[in-house]
């Protein structure tokens, strides 16, 4: 919360309340159409046609599978319609935003709480809490390797 003198001059232009508890993640998508969130309540949600300029209908939908939060997401950087989903119960989820449907659920060795796609949209690096990144191929949907540090990497 800002202070009342810090909003002077501002103005919040939409809340947007689904969740049912905090959010940890937001993303835009690769051209800006898309808005995605990610709960502890474990879903993710995503939005079309919010911004201002889109003038289009606005929708929404609620990606629903995981068990636990969903930590961070990440939109597939050439593709504005592929999100990746990073959650507590040990699984990344890969969606199309479109219809909603889950097209991947990869299972990796701990508590993912962080994740980003390649810029060339083949490969997804996941981190977890236990120090381990993994490398999925992002087409076929597969976990290739995982490598454990002796040092922290999940910030």
């Amino acid at each position: 919360n800002m202070p009342p003198q810090l909003l002077k001059g501002r103005a919040a232009v939409r809340e947007f309340q689904k969740h049912k508890k905090v959010v940890h993640a937001v993303a835009w998508n690769c051209n800006g159409t898309r808005l995605a969130s990610g709960s502890v309540d474990s879903t993710a949600h995503v939005w079309t046609g919010i911004a201002e300029e889109s003038g289009g209908k606005e929708s929404h939908i609620e990606l629903s599978g995981h068990q636990d939060g969903v930590d961070q997401l990440c939109w597939d950087p050439q593709h504005p319609d592929r999100l990746a989903t990073a959650s507590g119960d040990k699984t990344v989820r890969l969606w199309d935003a479109r219809t909603g449907r889950c097209t991947n659920v990869i299972e990796t060795r701990g508590e993912n709480i962080n994740i980003a796609w390649s810029p060339d949209a083949a490969h997804i690096a996941v981190g977890n809490k236990d120090d381990d990144i993994s490398i999925i191929d992002a087409r076929k949907g597969k976990l290739l390797k995982t490598t454990k540090f002796a040092y922290e990497v999940n910030e």
